[in-house]
């Protein structure tokens, strides 16, 4: 029987975007419930060296993928592997094995106590994920405000709560002013120039349109204003989220209207 001389389809761009998307998902889930087990073996007296021990298993497949990730771009870097359209490649390796060593060692060293930090932030990665690729730029850069000035605010919060832990409410305000006046500064200079950077020789188009510059400009103050806002009215945390939470949900809507 003779052999068929039609080739294997290349995967398009969409295929592939829609495949990282989803295996991002999918690890993120997969970490919930390893995290869930692990938490339910550390609650226990007589399951604790177990929980350990998985831990420390754990931290140790991840310091193997460090390596493999390391081996694998450099191999991709120096041409002796492809590293277009693969899901496997040593940068996605790398970043989520780093994730897994960092995750394991703050278990390992602090306790459970990261487990409830990291049940919010693997699912939050994972929407800034599917944001990032379906999404304009400029609504990721947006959602990233949002949730950079919601985590500020509640630090600000527990901050504040806490007596011995003051300073921590000032040194987050002065984050939120500092993050505030770099994005403005770079807003208008991208506009000024139209968008189009120079960059180790390399020319960039990060041009916006002209409501997105506004935007862009709104958000950061925005958060600012709602960071200082729980500083001195810490009760009012609740009011304040929800104002970030409904500024973001209706961003949302008029990006998600645009993509259709």
């Amino acid at each position: 029987m003779a052999k068929s001389n039609v080739g294997k389809k290349p995967i398009s761009e969409e295929e592939y975007t829609t495949n990282k998307v989803l295996t991002v998902f999918s690890i993120c889930l997969l970490g919930v419930l390893v995290l869930m087990i692990v938490q339910r073996l550390l609650d226990y007296g007589n399951t604790w060296a177990t929980g350990m021990l998985v831990s420390q298993i754990l931290l140790g497949i991840g310091v193997l993928g460090v390596i493999c990730g390391v081996v694998l771009l450099v191999r991709e870097t120096s041409g002796k592997r492809a590293a277009v359209r693969r899901i496997l490649c040593g940068r996605n390796v790398l970043i989520a094995s780093i994730v897994l060593v960092l995750a394991m060692a703050a278990i390992l060293y602090l306790g459970t106590g990261p487990i409830k930090l990291l049940y919010v932030v693997l699912p939050v990665l994972a929407v800034y994920y599917l944001v990032y690729h379906s999404y304009a730029r400029e609504f990721f850069l947006i959602a990233v405000d949002t949730g950079v000035g919601v985590g500020l605010m509640w630090l600000v919060h527990r901050a504040v709560d806490s007596a011995n832990h003051v300073w921590m409410a000032y040194a987050s305000l002065g984050a939120a002013i500092v993050l505030t006046v770099v994005q403005l500064i770079c807003v208008a200079t991208l506009r000024g120039k139209n968008g189009k950077i120079t960059y180790r020789g390399k020319k960039a188009n990060l041009s916006f349109s002209r409501n997105a510059y506004t935007m862009l400009t709104i958000t950061p103050l925005l958060m600012a204003v709602l960071v200082v806002a729980v500083l001195f009215a810490p009760a009012y945390i609740l009011f304040a989220m929800g104002i970030a939470a409904a500024y973001l949900f209706i961003t949302a809507v008029y990006y998600t209207v645009k993509l259709m």
